[in-house]
């Protein structure tokens, strides 16, 4: 008799205390990679918005270099619906005007929070290089609101125009 009161019962199973506690380190792990998948979200999300601001200032670049007669008025003219990309006949200027009429509101329609847009012309001699070529030095900003944060980009190209 006394043999089986010194044998031990073996366990079997868990206790509630140890599966609540595998529960609690599994909650856990599950909010951290979901935190993590969150905040790649974000980054993928800016990285989108940040592609279309390349995308848009090399398209006004291509727009600019189009039109060569008007490189300065890219910096000066107000934006204006002219018509003169649905065939209309337009000056140099005319079409600088429509051009960043058609531009803006592209950038507008793919950009959040009301996004700014700067464009600067800046006359560069370059008399070393070239004698006959007056560059220009094309400089593009765009800013715009993302809930919290502002982002911008920036680029800058140098245009050479041919004097006659």
């Amino acid at each position: 008799m006394k043999l089986k009161l010194l044998t031990k019962k073996k366990q079997s199973g868990f206790t509630l205390l140890e599966s609540l506690m595998s529960l609690f380190v599994l909650t856990v792990g599950i909010l951290g990679v979901a935190g993590m998948q969150m905040q790649g979200m974000k980054a993928g999300n800016v990285a989108k918005q940040r592609m279309i601001a390349v995308s848009f200032t090399e398209e006004l670049m291509e727009r600019i270099r189009a039109n060569p007669a008007a490189v300065s008025d890219y910096g000066t003219v107000t934006p204006a619906s002219n018509g003169c990309s649905s065939g209309a006949v337009c000056t140099a200027t005319e079409m600088a005007a429509d051009d960043l009429f058609v531009w803006d509101a592209g950038v507008n329609n793919a950009l959040p929070g009301a996004p700014t847009v700067n464009v600067t012309v800046t006359p560069v001699d370059d008399v070393v290089l070239d004698p006959g070529n007056l560059g220009r030095s094309i400089s593009i900003d765009i800013s715009w609101a993302d809930r919290d944060y502002t982002h911008s980009f920036n680029s800058t190209a140098l245009i050479n125009v041919v004097q006659p």
